[in-house]
């Protein structure tokens, strides 16, 4: 599985470079690519979890995904102009035989060091649960789950992808 986890890393690299059209490529049609809220609880806390979408920071499909990388090339994201500085790291990946044939569950986590014009230093930490499904053109991200290592957002939007 190197091939694949080189994709991740490729991955990583077209997202530091603003490549994004080149990201959508990576990217099945049907793809889903959601981060959840978490929620924070006492151990003791019995009572039932929080109902699916009670707090999504995005649930996006490849239409709405290709809608932020339009938006990020309007010229209007002031926050963006001039471009951050952003580094993705990627590691800690496992991968693991899903329930269909050609397609894998592929874990990891990833770090994001943003700065920003104002010249601070931000950091987000998440882990990801990706499914890659293989096809003609080699492997395509069919379903990315992020799960944001943060009770508060640490930056004022989040106009990166994970």
């Amino acid at each position: 599985m190197i091939a694949l986890t080189q994709r991740l890393y490729h991955e990583a690299r077209l997202l530091d470079a603003e490549r994004f059209e080149d990201w959508l490529e990576l990217l099945c049609d049907d793809v889903t690519y959601r981060m959840d809220l978490k929620r924070r609880r006492f151990r003791a806390d019995r009572s039932p979890p929080a109902a699916v979408g009670a707090g999504v920071v995005f649930n996006e499909n490849f239409a709405r995904l290709k809608l932020r990388i339009d938006r990020l090339r309007s010229g209007y994201v002031w926050a963006e102009d001039p471009p951050n500085f952003v580094r993705r790291v990627i590691s800690n990946v496992e991968i693991e035989p899903a329930d269909a044939e050609n397609e894998v569950i592929v874990h990891s986590v990833i770090v994001i060091h943003r700065n920003r014009i104002d010249g601070l230093a931000r950091q987000f930490t998440a882990g990801r649960t990706d499914r890659w499904r293989h096809g003609t053109k080699g492997w395509c991200l069919a379903a990315r789950d992020i799960a944001l290592d943060h009770a508060v957002l640490p930056d004022s939007n989040i106009n990166v992808f994970f």
